[in-house]
């Protein structure tokens, strides 16, 4: 009988502490999500009005020689007839030459919110006569894409600008087509180019943030020194 209670208890104790084990990591992992979501409502804000200095910046060769423009290009593997939507395209460093990747059946839509970037965007893009690029300036809340419009969704250097980027995020997930993913290009921590360190967004981070929207990681590309490039799908897609 003695032997039958004590191991009664010693089972009763090692189900005690699985609970407890099991309660604390449930509350360590609603800490990090916490921790995760608080970090992403606020985004590094900075004015692009004074177009003509970023323009030499943005559109420099020195950038082509680091950002790697044909690269990508090629590592998003972009069909002819595709959709894709630039947002935060800035001077229209990408768009330009999405637009020649989707031909002339596909669109692309140039989006930014800064009023004097889309004003020197429509400029360019109507000299180099790129009828298949839609040039707009959008909310920095929302990018006003129509569900199911686009193949890929394209974010270099501005993720770190956005407020509440969870949320953000949500919304893009609705404007994918069957199959669409979002391709995102930023800074390391470490880089030489970029916003100031303490407003930079790590690897880690970033993967953190879009899981917490719903997505998942599809690809990383490591050819670019002072940026990491990710690939997402949302989780239902890539299941």
């Amino acid at each position: 009988m003695t032997t039958y209670f004590h191991s009664s208890k010693v089972w009763l104790w090692f189900f005690y502490i699985i609970f407890f084990l099991t309660l604390c990591r449930g509350f360590s992992q609603e800490m990090e999500s916490s921790s995760i979501e608080q970090k992403a409502k606020k985004g590094f804000h900075h004015s692009f009005h004074d177009v003509k200095r970023y323009a030499q910046m943005f559109e420099s060769k020195e950038r082509d020689q680091w950002q790697k423009p044909d690269r990508v290009i090629e590592a998003l593997d972009i069909k002819p007839g595709y959709s894709i939507a630039d947002i935060g395209a800035g001077t229209g460093y990408f768009s330009r030459r999405f637009s020649q990747a989707v031909g002339e059946k596909g669109k692309v839509y140039a989006l930014d919110s800064e009023p004097a970037m889309v004003r020197y965007m429509k400029k360019e893009i109507k000299e180099k006569n790129l009828k298949n690029v839609v040039v707009k300036q959008v909310d920095p809340n929302n990018p006003q894409l129509n569900n199911r419009s686009v193949n890929i969704i394209f974010l270099c250097e501005v993720y770190h600008h956005m407020d509440n980027r969870i949320e953000y995020l949500k919304r893009l997930s609705s404007a994918l087509k069957r199959g669409g993913k979002v391709a995102l290009i930023d800074f390391y921590p470490s880089s030489p180019y970029g916003p100031p360190s303490k407003h930079r967004l790590s690897e880690s981070e970033v993967i953190a943030e879009f899981k917490a929207a719903g997505y998942k990681l599809l690809k990383k590309h490591h050819f670019l020194a002072y940026q990491y490039f990710l690939e997402f799908v949302p989780m239902e897609q890539g299941s």
